[in-house]
């Protein structure tokens, strides 16, 4: 169903389960619930958990994978992590690059710090 999605959603935009169900004005168990298809959104909660998660409640009931857009429409005009419509599967392809990433950074930082200790 669309618990999952809500929850990818929720994960890239780095919101905890607490944050969320606050902002809802419902207990985290009940949220939970929610995202593990437990329970059914009312009309009016979806509509306010679509607000909070900054995405359309046609974005969460739709069959459209998740899609994280990095530049926004205008190329930086938009937050960074505009949630938009990209393949769920590429998370981990996407964590993988961003931990290389890091891990070159820290490499560079290293030959930095060494060419500065030479002078």
């Amino acid at each position: 169903m669309y618990g999952s999605k809500i929850r990818m959603i929720r994960e890239l935009r780095g919101f905890s389960q607490e944050h969320v169900a606050t902002k809802l004005g419902i207990a985290q168990t009940a949220y939970s619930r929610i995202e593990t298809n437990q329970t059914k959104l009312s009309t009016e909660m979806l509509e306010k958990l679509a607000k909070e998660l900054g995405v359309s409640p046609v974005d969460i009931l739709n069959s459209d994978p998740v899609v994280v857009n990095f530049y926004g429409p205008n190329h930086g005009s938009a937050p960074f992590g505009t949630i938009q419509t990209v393949n769920v599967g590429e998370k981990e392809l996407y964590e993988k690059i961003i931990a290389s990433k890091d891990d070159e950074i820290a490499r560079m930082q290293k030959t930095i710090d060494s060419l500065l200790a030479k002078k």
